[in-house]
């Protein structure tokens, strides 16, 4: 709840502080090129969501701002304190650029866009924007001049340079067909044609050679026949007429066939081995001819002679022209056809490289292409570049117009007051119930009575409400009624009980003679409230708190009954918890609405608060009587006429009691009680600080835990009841301090009953 009236408080607030902001605004339409598309395409490059965020960073620079600042003096006393940088921040901010509608004729884009601009003042506002509105449509204009011109200029450079790669790459492509003319792909035909051609000449050549030889073999053979062994070669010699061995001619037909064959094939060749073997045999018979008849020189004469004799038969000499005339027609025959060869090789070659000069040829011809149609692409956008440069010089294209003026606004635009609120309420719900839900996730408590039977399996005997309101209304009904000694009223102030020793004994006397005397203390909540009147069931006893105390002791007094038990301790699991203001209240309604003997007992020896709730004095108590100081009956106190009996806490002086002693010491004063009294409430310290529960609990017939809902944490209850063995133990839990919303809804009526009828307050 606090948290949810400090977020609406603080919205509220908001709303009064926050100073009021006027805003004007303006309509731009964006009005397309006047000249069709198809006739002129527009430059400007980018869409007109891009170009519009363009102008608004171009618009909102420092620079264009300061102007505007200066010139409508924005925010002098902020400049003054925080510089211009931060008013130029600040304009930005009250500053609004918002598109709206999209563009049918190119099927995205925006028709219009506002501007907006918010200030203190509704003039300046209206100025401004009117300012803002007439920038936009300058820089629209200059922007897209520049485009348009910086476009044009950027084309012509690439179009010189585009042209200057194109003349490049036809010289290069020109040169390549110069120098690999005849191995170029569109002379394939043509080489194929000429190859066929030299190979039908290779075959011709060889043919003609091979007759040539036919025909040489015959000459050479009818020579041979001609100049046989058998006839005696004549030559005409210097001396006359010489016969020559027909050896010698043999050899000279050998050699000579040698000769040609020497001149046509290697030495290899099976013919040219034969020869040269029977050209030695020939010789070796001279040689053995010559030994034999001593004719050596004569030989020599005879041999030297037959190399320069010549014949002087007319068919010997014709025979031999014939041969000689075909053996130079095969040496021509043949160097044709080796001529022949070598252009078929040329020819071969040229025709196995086109697959290879092609693919050449069609690298540099495709980029040959692509310049070209680059080229032809950059001259068309140049020719439509230098088009849209007189389309936005006669103001054609694109434009921005104003359809709507800057307004004067007469309402303030923040604070949006109602949207402030609703944030603050959103905000104050949501905080709230969050923290709600981290504080039971993060510490996890007792809420009702329903939570503590269902998670730690006990009984719970009373779910006590919380009474705060009704000690506030306890005092004025008791404070109405007090009086003084002299019977004068003590205009709603307190009332002090006597000290200890003073006019009224704790034994005897109405209690409105022991009303407390006269105190100036203020009555401002629980902090400020005594304990005595935290008695409820005595200065209340008509509220629903009181009803629960009478059901806790009405259950607390069956269990006793069906236990055979008289000694109950009350205890928590720490501090704080209210268990002894619950000992107090079930005391009392043992005693006044059961009429039963009661003795309450405060066992915490550590902590005592019980003399406090019932105006005694702290000793002599169960200090004195454990220390032997003083005796059980002189510390018993009782409460006016009731039989209710009250064992303070006693003096500390100083000694320790030991734990073993104290036990074997209260057993033996429980014991002597136990005669004496129906019912015995003992006001015990709490299970998890201190280990003197140990001691009590051992004492008991039963045991009510105390548990504060919505404050002791649930690991502290179950640590507490582990330590204390809940199975050896007639456990019952009493839930303290519950809050309104987690009683059931039949108990809500008990707080109209009537607090001021005359038995409330001091019965």
């Amino acid at each position: 709840m606090a948290i949810f009236s400090a977020c609406v408080t603080g919205a509220g607030a908001l709303c009064v502080v926050l100073p009021e902001s006027y805003r004007s605004s303006t309509l731009i339409l964006v009005e397309g090129q006047k000249i069709p598309e198809n006739y002129v395409q527009a430059v400007i490059g980018p869409s007109i969501e891009e170009r519009l965020n363009s102008l608004q960073q171009q618009v909102m620079s420092r620079t264009v701002l300061t102007k505007m600042i200066e010139e409508f003096s924005l925010y002098p006393e902020m400049v003054k304190r925080n510089g211009i940088d931060a008013v130029v921040e600040r304009v930005r901010k009250d500053i609004k650029v918002e598109t709206m509608g999209a563009r049918s004729n190119r099927g995205s884009g925006i028709d219009a866009f506002s501007i907006s601009f918010a200030h203190e003042n509704p003039t300046i506002a209206m100025n401004m924007t009117d300012k803002l509105a007439s920038q936009f449509i300058e820089e629209n204009l200059k922007v897209r001049e520049q485009l348009v011109q910086g476009a044009s200029e950027f084309l012509e450079q690439e179009l010189a340079l585009a042209k200057g790669r194109l003349e490049s790459q036809e010289k290069t492509i020109s040169e390549y067909k110069t120098k690999y003319m005849g191995e170029l792909p569109e002379q394939v035909q043509a080489n194929i044609s000429t190859l066929d051609r030299l190979q039908s000449q290779h075959s011709a050549a060889v043919e003609a050679i091979q007759k040539a030889t036919d025909r040489l073999t015959l000459i050479e053979r009818m020579l041979k026949e001609y100049e046989s062994p058998a006839m005696a070669a004549t030559v005409q010699g210097p001396g006359g007429v010489v016969v020559v061995d027909p050896l010698v001619v043999r050899l000279r037909e050998l050699e000579k066939n040698l000769t040609a064959l020497s001149a046509e094939y290697k030495d290899t060749y099976p013919d040219i081995v034969n020869l040269k073997q029977e050209i030695q045999s020939v010789k070796a018979q001279l040689k053995e001819r010559k030994e034999t008849a001593g004719e050596k020189d004569g030989s020599k004469e005879v041999s030297s002679l037959a190399k320069d004799v010549k014949p002087t038969d007319l068919y010997l000499r014709e025979l031999i022209r014939q041969r000689d005339e075909s053996r130079i027609e095969i040496v021509s025959m043949k160097d044709r056809l080796a001529r022949t060869r070598v252009e078929m090789s040329d020819y071969e070659k040229r025709v196995e490289k086109a697959p290879t000069r092609e693919q050449e040829l069609e690298i540099l011809v495709r980029d040959y292409n692509n310049l070209k149609e680059n080229y032809r692409t950059l001259l068309d956008k140049k020719l439509n570049a230098r088009l849209a440069e007189n389309l936005e010089k006669r103001q054609k294209g694109e434009q921005f117009r104003i359809v709507d003026p800057a307004n004067l606004p007469n309402k303030p635009d923040k604070p949006d007051r109602l949207k402030i609120m609703l944030v603050g309420l959103l905000l104050g719900c949501g905080l709230g119930l969050g923290s709600v839900i981290g504080l039971e996730l993060l510490r996890p408590v007792f809420r009702r009575s329903e939570d503590v039977e269902s998670l730690l399996r006990l009984r719970v005997i009373a779910s006590i409400p919380s009474f705060k309101s009704l000690l506030g209304e306890g005092q004025k009904n008791l404070s109405a009624k007090a009086v003084t000694p002299n019977g004068g009223r003590t205009n709603g102030l307190l009332i002090d009980r006597p000290a200890a020793g003073e006019a009224g004994s704790n034994n005897g006397g109405t209690e409105a003679s022991r009303m407390p005397a006269l105190s100036v203390t203020p009555r401002s909540g629980r902090a400020n409230v005594r304990r005595e009147f935290e008695v409820i069931v005595k200065w209340n006893s008509w509220s629903v708190v009181a009803e629960q105390f009478r059901v806790a002791a009405t259950r607390l007094a069956l269990s006793q009954y069906a236990n055979k038990g008289k000694v109950t301790v009350i205890t928590s699991a720490v501090k704080g918890e209210g268990k002894s203001v619950v000992a107090a209240n079930l005391a009392y309604a043992l005693a006044r609405d059961m009429g039963k003997r009661t003795l309450l007992v405060d066992g915490d020896l550590k902590c005592p608060t019980v003399h406090e709730y019932w105006g005694i004095p702290q000793a002599p108590g169960l200090r004195d009587v454990l220390q032997g100081a003083q005796s059980l009956e002189s510390c018993l106190r009782q409460e006016g006429e009731l039989p209710l009996w009250i064992l303070p806490c006693g003096t500390d002086r100083g000694r320790a009691v030991d734990d073993l002693s104290m036990i074997s010491q209260i057993s033996e004063i429980l014991a002597h009680l136990r005669e004496q009294y129906d019912f015995i409430l003992i006001d015990a310290p709490p299970v998890l600080p201190l280990a003197d529960m140990h001691v009590m609990a051992g004492l008991a017939d039963m045991v009510a835990f105390v548990i504060r809902a919505g404050l002791t944490p649930r690991h502290a209850v179950e640590s507490a009841l582990r330590t204390l063995g809940t199975a050896s133990k007639n456990m019952s839990i009493i839930l303290n301090e519950m809050e309104a919303r987690g009683l059931p809804y039949y108990m809500h009526q008990g707080y109209e009953y009537p607090i001021g009828k005359e038995e409330a307050g001091v019965r």
